[in-house]
């Protein structure tokens, strides 16, 4: 698994720098942007941890909607629960910056908490396992009209889970309705889909105004390689709004994310909240179901020089069926956070959120780069 996120990573570095115009020693282009990033945090499902992250960023192009940027990441985890995670990625333009190839890896040794499936799980069902899973996934996106985006993508992952709890639900392949639960014996996962995207934003690492749209698809079959047949469909909205006419205003963020899955998923593949992206504040994966739902907004006000702070509000579900999805049953996050920018031009922030969640009196820590949306 460490051998295969090597050679993924060797193999992207090395397309990274093939393009004569990232070797061309041309004076008047500024040399990469390169950032070495450690930190801590303390997560629900984490617990406290550290890690560090390498980020390269080369020959930044500008655009009506800010610099674009081939970028290299390369980024590791370790945490109290003993959870080890190394993960790399790779953006890189060509065809006159038209089109967008993204390649990402991932290999894990993640000690986890299965609660059930659906909306109404409870905390004192949860049971502990540990997974060893590695994840490649390949995107192509072109600009097919100013601001209109269509592509592919492609995903090929392997886990196996060990240390049950004798007795549970994952041991006895069922949930706490009595349903089956799929995942528990080693599997591959393999798809391909399609994705399009409308992207009016005036930035894309720090928009103050404009809306992003991307509707996608992944199907997942035999003949690809997969063990479960499934489809995933995701919704992915966001919309900003400018509370000044200054340069830097004050602004408000809206995400809107709804996933939908139908066929066999494994428990792993369905969606899942929580964790530092989808309602920040909840153990990642405390409630998973085939459906998921969630609204967020953040209000982001720009400080003095490099600073900057956030309030954020998110109310998310997740159900079997749309029509199971009950507003009544909404869990609700909340929290606060500060913004410090570490690119000037790529406009990145590095964040720090304290957040709450409906089962968490005490805050959880999340430090990460970049925006969660």
């Amino acid at each position: 698994m460490i051998r295969l996120f090597y050679a993924i990573m060797i193999f992207a570095f090395f397309v990274f720098l093939s393009d004569k115009d990232a070797l061309a020693c041309d004076l008047e282009k500024a040399p990469p942007e390169i950032l070495i990033l450690p930190g801590v945090f303390s997560t629900p499902e984490t617990g406290f941890g550290g890690g560090a992250g390498l980020f390269i960023l080369d020959h930044p192009i500008e655009s009506e909607q800010g610099s674009k940027a081939n970028a290299m990441r390369i980024g590791a985890i370790y945490t109290e629960k003993k959870q080890f995670v190394l993960r790399g990625s790779l953006e890189k333009y060509v065809n006159d910056n038209r089109d967008l190839i993204t390649v990402s890896v991932m290999a894990q040794k993640y000690p986890d908490a299965f609660f059930g499936v659906g909306g109404n799980t409870l905390v004192k069902d949860g049971e502990k396992y540990i997974s060893y899973a590695w994840e490649a996934q390949a995107r192509f996106l072109r600009e097919v009209t100013p601001r209109v985006y269509l592509g592919t993508q492609a995903v090929r992952s392997n886990e196996r889970i060990d240390h049950l709890e004798p007795g549970a639900f994952l041991d006895r392949q069922t949930d706490q309705n009595g349903l089956p639960v799929t995942g528990t014996v080693p599997f591959d996962l393999a798809g391909l889909g399609l994705l399009a995207r409308v992207d009016t934003r005036d930035d894309y690492q720090d928009p103050v105004r404009g809306y992003f749209i991307e509707g996608s698809t992944m199907v997942r079959r035999h003949e690809f390689g997969s063990t479960h047949q499934f489809n995933t469909s995701t919704i992915d909205g966001r919309w900003f709004v400018p509370l000044a006419t200054s340069t830097n205003p004050p602004r408000l963020a809206f995400q809107c994310l709804a996933i939908s899955n139908n066929g066999s998923p494994p428990f792993q593949a369905l969606a899942q909240l929580g964790g530092r992206d989808v309602l920040r504040g909840y153990f990642l994966g405390r409630y998973r179901d085939r459906d998921l739902l969630a609204l967020q907004s953040e209000l982001r006000i720009p400080l003095r020089g490099k600073w900057g702070a956030v309030g954020y509000a998110a109310v998310g579900n997740v159900a079997r069926t749309w029509e199971g999805m009950r507003a009544a049953e909404f869990k609700p996050a909340g929290g606060i956070g500060a913004r410090y920018r570490v690119s000037d031009v790529q406009k990145v922030n590095l964040r720090l959120d304290f957040t709450w969640g409906r089962e968490t009196p005490n805050p959880s820590l999340y430090l990460s780069l970049a925006e969660a949306f």
